[in-house]
């Protein structure tokens, strides 16, 4: 049976995009050099400067949850975290027994990078009882990002109640981002990817008229709905993203096709989208392009590293010495991660450290109030925590 003409558009528009996420049911390839799944390695092992062992496990914590896009643990409670899938549904996992159970189901598109994507719990979660989500919805026949306030048990976790506050128009199915995260203002941030396709071909990324290519932030504890401010532009696909102990905001943006970049992003940051590409000139062939006023990013890698690339978390917790204080992050189609030193200022160099090579998709990371950090793999729906070796001096192994 031949396939759609839109399944072939959106395919189109995933290879373009160099991205492994799925279209419906059928997943886009690894690199041709990406490690089969029978090579998984057990653990790893790497020396920092200061001569201190960085040796990791990862731990299974839940398998069987295909197609993973976020994971959030409550404020204060690590015994059990919200796991969603790009699908639409949202399960509740205990952590200590990996037993699980679906609590809510969203009916959402989930062509290309469509679906449930985020959420983020009230920061005085459960004396306020909403949870925010980021999802694809089809509005007047028009794809659009939907971030929506919802009540939510605070025993049960069902949800209720929904009030939408914030829509914006996607042109295609790709480049949708999906993270939400309160800063420490208490306001909730909103990364908006530049709308789609390849090459930016609307200009987004440096539209200040328009909300897509940009980060945003919500007051949800005003008047609602809310109106939109514009923190930074110049974004192309702020998949994950998060902030620091200090309260900086790390972004991890995908590239086109040639550069993953990871920036931490100050009040009114100008990323440089579509000018350029991490910090280069884009298309590859321009010289000469214009750099004032741009931020360039703390942390690139090129095609020989990986395809896209997936933010996740300062390291708080001492499960594994060596990764306190170090901001995670790993790439979607070569499963590689590393640990970076975030610089003192924007721009700066991070120093980074490989944590290797693993036969996972890596979708998105999570970390629970004691400050361990959690990795999913989109392909076999399985959420790992990331821990030390059991014979590292120091180290947890649960």
């Amino acid at each position: 049976m031949s396939p759609s003409p839109l399944l072939l558009v959106s395919l189109l528009l995933a290879c373009q995009d160099l991205r492994a996420f799925v279209i419906g049911a059928i997943p886009l390839s690894y690199p041709t050099d990406a490690l089969p799944p029978e090579a998984l390695v057990a653990s790893f092992e790497a020396v920092d400067p200061a001569g201190q062992r960085i040796a990791i496990d990862l731990q299974p914590v839940v398998s069987g949850l295909a197609e993973i896009t976020d994971i959030q643990f409550p404020p204060g409670d690590g015994s059990w975290m919200l796991v969603l899938r790009k699908t639409g549904e949202i399960h509740r996992v205990e952590v200590a027994t990996g037993r699980q159970e679906r609590v809510h189901r969203l009916e959402v598109p989930t062509r290309s990078e469509e679906g449930l994507l985020g959420l983020a719990f009230h920061p005085r979660w459960p004396q306020d009882d909403r949870v925010f989500l980021n999802t694809t919805a089809i509005v007047n026949g028009t794809d659009h990002t939907r971030i929506s306030a919802w009540r939510a048990d605070t025993a049960t976790l069902s949800m209720s109640g929904e009030q939408i506050l914030l829509e914006v128009a996607q042109p295609y199915p790709n480049h949708n981002a999906g993270q939400l995260a309160f800063g420490p203002d208490g306001k909730l941030y909103v990364g908006l990817g530049d709308g789609g396709a390849a090459n930016d071909p609307h200009g987004h990324g440096q539209d200040r008229e328009t909300l897509l290519g940009s980060m945003l932030r919500l007051d949800v504890d005003g008047a609602l709905p809310p109106v939109p401010e514009t923190f930074a532009i110049g974004l192309r696909n702020p998949w994950r993203y998060s902030f620091a102990p200090d309260g900086r905001l790390v972004v991890a943006d995908v590239g086109q096709n040639t550069w993953e970049e990871v920036s931490l992003v100050p009040e009114g940051a100008n990323l440089g989208w579509n000018l350029r590409e991490g910090r280069h000139c884009f298309p590859p062939d321009v010289t000469g392009c214009p750099t004032e006023g741009l931020v360039d990013p703390v942390f690139e890698y090129g095609r020989d590293a990986g395809v896209s690339v997936t933010g996740g978390y300062v390291v708080t917790g001492s499960g594994v010495p060596a990764l306190t204080g170090k901001y995670l992050v790993g790439d979607f189609g070569s499963g590689r991660m590393w640990a970076l030193e975030l610089p003192a200022e924007p721009g700066g160099d991070a120093r980074a450290w490989g944590l290797g090579r693993w036969p996972i998709q890596i979708s998105t990371f999570g970390r629970d109030p004691a400050g361990e950090v959690y990795v999913a793999d989109f392909g076999r729906g399985t959420v790992y925590r990331i821990v030390g070796r059991g014979d590292q001096p120091g180290s947890t192994s649960r």
